[in-house]
């Protein structure tokens, strides 16, 4: 159990290779493939250095779910289609990804969607890629980018690659954003578009 950490989710992989009949199951179609190459007249490829590395995940989840906490109160959820868990490095690599954020009080302040995102188990932090959106509570500021890291001790969004922000003020364009997961504080890297309206109220 992974402190500060609850999932529930429908394991489809626990382990690999995790009994010795499964070790002795893959020794045999390792070498079944090898005589059957050999009676061929295609050579096997190689890999350059000799070697070939494979990520491959300890567990893998469909039907994901996680609760992120510190000190006992709620800071996120995490709901995602699919989940590999890769233990070595303390990191889920999820796929269409549904994440709430919470207030100190337990309200929600953002709802944040991607196709593709990392948790780290050791920090709690989350990395969102792949068609990033990022709605405010009360759905008045919109965030879309395609790369956005939430830091979960300070419960703020922080992104390196353009961003476009929506309100009912106007638009602004930059090459970043800092900002609080509720939009109610926010910095934007060389802003252009609308950029009058950046501020408290925008």
């Amino acid at each position: 159990m992974i402190p500060g950490y609850y999932h529930k989710e429908k394991m489809v992989i626990s382990s690999l290779f995790s009994s010795t009949a499964g070790i002795l199951a893959g020794v045999f179609f390792i070498m079944l493939c090898l005589l059957s190459a050999g009676c061929g007249e295609k050579e096997i490829a190689q890999v350059p250095g000799g070697e070939q590395s494979v990520e491959i995940p300890d567990q893998i989840f469909d039907g994901f779910e996680m609760t992120i906490t510190e000190s006992g109160i709620k800071k996120g959820w995490v709901q995602a289609d699919r989940a590999e868990k890769y233990t070595a490095k303390g990191l889920f690599k999820a796929e269409n990804l549904v994440v709430l954020f919470y207030t100190q009080t337990g309200a929600i302040k953002s709802v944040m969607t991607s196709r593709k995102g990392w948790i780290h188990t050791d920090s709690g932090d989350m990395e969102a890629m792949d068609s990033v959106v990022v709605i405010s509570s009360d759905s008045t500021k919109t965030l879309l980018t395609e790369h956005l890291v939430w830091k979960k001790k300070d419960n703020r969004i922080l992104g390196d690659s353009a961003v476009e922000i929506r309100s009912p003020r106007g638009v602004v364009f930059g090459d970043g954003i800092e900002a609080d997961a509720g939009f109610e504080n926010l910095e934007v890297k060389n802003p252009t578009g609308d950029i009058h309206v950046l501020g408290e109220d925008f």
